[in-house]
């Protein structure tokens, strides 16, 4: 029974009742307060059953001159350029071009391992290659123009980190060698392809490669920290050294046709697809990894490189996605997840709030043993561990709490705040948990 009230409890705190509310609203509602607490800016397509739930810009395309973003911000996208250069390797193979079970060495046979391996352990990163971005490579030569010549000689020497086929390990170096592939069977530039291929037939007119060189007035700045006091501009990469398996630029209205592309198999055949979105080791498939859940399979593939994160997920059971693009080097935080849940219909979501700073001796005070007042078996304990203060409830995860103002902090996990209290001596006495429109109040032990 206690065990049903703790539960009971702890639910009502955690939901966020916003029925009144549609899903666009709520959508919008958090990405604003992201936007407002500095952690992001960019531009977001959420869309669900072919229709658009929200597709708004927040922040600064370019912070010096205060230029805002709008819809139509251009973005490099890291990683998620994979997946199309896995889609143009299965078109090749529908033409009878290639095979993804060829083994290697009837492309490249200069290179000492090409013989134990095939295309797709290159797709699903079951290669054991070395992974040339491990070499200082995006601190050393990231910026720079970077040939294939100065990609085997760097891989070349390197033994494999495993039996091909073994394990999954992430290597950017698979899809280096998948776009020297597609140049090598097509007799084309890998970015000539990617074009012919996927940009043209979707109408991907601002997707393109070498970002360095873009000239556009929608060009995104990328920086390495974006807030309201501090901006750095991140170096400038070339898209050579990035090439197939992250050298894509593109906006957010591209991505969705793109997803929509998907659906009627405009590109590769449903056969393909399936092909491509079926999960190997690490659940990857051929460019995407793939959550397999009980509606059927979604889709999603971040990316990052200087000054920019992308995250694309796709839900084609409802015909769905989510799209963020953002211009500054950072991971999302749980605002990402919020949309999702908000997608699910899921009313337990966070809205971000900004913090402040608060050193380690002023955050002393605030440790300590409390219980809920009238319900002595529920407990919080607040400890101060390398600087940051971490409440544990009764039979729950530890947590850490910021500070959002004097005396009053949050959580990132969920949309819960606690206001502290002090006697007339300036003494911590307890707090009052705030959330979905309930007080709980806490006694100092």
């Amino acid at each position: 029974m206690k065990k049903t009230l703790l539960l009971l409890f702890f639910l009502s705190i955690f939901s966020v009742f916003s029925y009144a509310q549609t899903d666009s609203e709520r959508l919008d509602q958090v990405m604003q307060a992201a936007t407002n607490a500095g952690v992001f800016s960019g531009v977001v397509l959420v869309a669900r059953n072919d229709s658009i739930l929200l597709f708004k810009s927040y922040g600064w395309r370019d912070f010096e001159h205060q230029i805002p973003h709008d819809t139509n911000s251009v973005f490099q996208i890291g990683s998620v350029t994979k997946q199309f250069t896995a889609t143009v390797i299965l078109w090749l193979q529908e033409q009878g071009k290639l095979n993804v079970n060829d083994k290697l060495s009837s492309y490249f046979p200069e290179y000492q391992y090409a013989d134990g391996l095939t295309i797709k352990n290159l797709l699903t990163h079951t290669s054991g290659i070395y992974n040339f971005t491990d070499e200082h490579y995006l601190k050393d030569l990231g910026d720079k123009p970077y040939s294939q010549n100065d990609f085997w000689s760097c891989v070349a020497d390197k033994p494999l980190e495993f039996t091909p086929g073994s394990k999954f390990q992430y290597s950017n170096s698979n899809y280096m060698i998948l776009g020297y592939l597609i140049e090598k069977v097509s007799g084309k530039p890998y970015e000539q392809m990617v074009r012919e291929v996927i940009f043209n037939k979707v109408g991907m007119t601002h997707s393109g490669f070498d970002f360095a060189h873009l000239s556009s007035p929608f060009k995104s700045i990328g920086y390495d920290t974006l807030k309201e006091n501090i901006h750095i501009r991140a170096r400038r990469g070339d898209s050579s050294a990035t090439y197939a398996a992250g050298g894509m630029y593109t906006t957010a209205r591209d991505l969705y046709r793109w997803s929509l592309a998907l659906y009627t198999n405009l590109i590769i055949s449903q056969k393909s697809l399936e092909e491509a979105f079926t999960p190997h080791m690490g659940n990857y498939g051929y460019g995407w990894y793939i959550e397999c859940c009980a509606g059927g399979k979604n889709m999603v593939h971040n990316g990052g490189i200087w000054g920019f994160q992308a995250q694309f997920k796709r839900f084609p059971e409802d015909h769905g996605c989510i799209i963020l693009l953002r211009n500054e080097m950072r991971g999302f935080e749980d605002y990402a997840l919020s949309l999702h849940r908000i997608y699910r219909h899921d009313t337990n979501y966070y809205i971000p709030r900004k913090e402040i700073a608060i050193g380690a001796d002023s955050l002393q005070p605030f440790a300590g043993n409390y219980e809920l007042t009238g319900k002595p078996e529920f407990k919080a304990t607040i400890l101060l561990s390398d600087g940051h203060l971490i409440l544990t409830w009764t039979k729950m995860a530890s947590e850490e709490i910021y500070a959002e103002k004097k005396d009053f902090f949050h959580f990132k996990a969920y949309n819960m705040q606690l206001a502290f209290t002090r006697d007339e001596r300036g003494v911590i006495t307890g707090f009052t948990a705030i959330g979905s429109g309930q007080t709980f109040a806490y006694r100092r032990l």
